[in-house]
């Protein structure tokens, strides 16, 4: 029994360093890990594997680090409660020299081949890089665009201008080994008041110019329509008019006396008229 016991004793002596020494982890899926060697040539810019599943390393000399690459949700916006404890709001300046703001939401992927290559370039997890890295290109994107439209510009034609952001993004994020999902500002755009009931109000006389145009082509149409189908009405009696005193003349010019004689001759009822006189067709009759 004592034997027994001293083997057991003997075996976890020498287990517990080999123990201590190794560590295991798992890959989920929807994640790409990274192996990284922490000693080597060039202590671990070169010296990186992907893996997968199960995976065990010594936590002395090597590092993982797992990257999602399903769509990551970030919002930066200059509510203190929504994602973050500070005011995250962008601030543009326009190309007037007005300065606005808003909130910016952000849908991305990281691109499952380049993981690596985002390793080796930033060496931090994928938070810290989206707080730094991706918000700059997300920044400078909307910065650069905003430099081409005016204030006002930035109301009338928002969505213009988050599509020229969005042209400058996708290839900045691309070449970082990230793609976006989508992108866009979220709620209104900010503005000193002074400034925005002035855009307001000068987008308002806009609109209410169309429509005062758009009345005016409409009444315009309508009377032009009319005066088409008067004249359409027109030239229709015109044309009956035309084709009855044709066939008038046609029908006059057929009415030979002998045919109207003929004619009163099949309508005569035999009778000679009691009063006046009697017509020359009766009293020629045979």
């Amino acid at each position: 029994m004592k034997k027994s016991f001293l083997h057991y004793l003997l075996l976890t002596v020498l287990a517990s360093p080999l123990a201590y020494q190794t560590s295991c982890t798992r890959i989920d899926a929807g994640h790409v890990g990274i192996k990284v060697n922490l000693y080597g040539s060039e202590k671990g810019v070169q010296d990186i594997a992907e893996v997968s599943g199960i995976v065990w390393y010594n936590p002395f000399t090597t590092q993982i680090h797992e990257f999602p690459t399903f769509v990551q949700h970030k919002v930066w916006t200059a509510s203190l409660t929504e994602d973050s404890p500070t005011n995250e709001e962008f601030t543009v300046t326009t190309k007037d020299g007005m300065s606005i703001s808003f909130d910016v939401g952000l849908d991305y992927t990281v691109i499952p081949t380049k993981v690596p290559e985002i390793f080796q370039k930033y060496r931090k997890d994928l938070p810290q890089i989206t707080n730094e890295f991706i918000r700059t290109l997300v920044r400078n994107a909307y910065n650069q665009a905003a430099s081409g439209y005016t204030a006002e510009d930035m109301v009338s034609k928002r969505a213009e201008y988050e599509n020229q952001v969005r042209l400058v993004l996708d290839k900045e994020m691309n070449n970082g080994g990230f793609a976006i999902a989508q992108i866009g500002i979220i709620g209104k755009v900010r503005m000193p008041q002074s400034l925005e009931d002035a855009v307001n109000s000068k987008i308002k006389a806009v609109q209410d110019a169309i429509r005062a145009e758009n009345e005016k082509q409409r009444v315009i149409a309508e009377a032009q329509k009319k005066i088409e189908e008067a004249k359409g009405e027109a030239e229709a009696l015109r044309i009956r008019s035309e084709a009855e005193s044709n066939a008038n003349k046609v029908q006059g010019a057929s009415l030979t006396p002998a045919i109207l004689q003929k004619m009163y001759i099949e309508k005569w009822d035999g009778k000679l008229p009691v009063y006046g006189q009697v017509p020359n067709l009766f009293k020629n009759a045979q």
